[in-house]
């Protein structure tokens, strides 16, 4: 009994950790399309490199790219 609530319950934990993926994905998502409105011709360095890190992110989340700083 204990072993079958411990795999519904690692089930649970997997589910609501992909939920909370999907989650953070689509919010990564609009942050990158907000701050692409920011950008202008100069002084927006800071911004570009904002972008870049959590393209990054969305990468590693996705499974495309390992995270850099592990």
């Amino acid at each position: 009994m204990k072993q079958c609530f411990r795999r519904n319950q690692d089930v649970v934990t997997k589910n609501k950790k992909l939920i909370n993926d999907i989650v953070r994905l689509d919010v990564l998502k609009e942050e990158v399309e907000y701050y692409k409105t920011l950008l202008r011709e100069q002084d927006t360095g800071h911004i570009h490199t904002t972008i870049g890190f959590i393209k990054r992110r969305i990468e590693e989340i996705e499974g495309k790219a390992p995270w850099p700083l592990d």
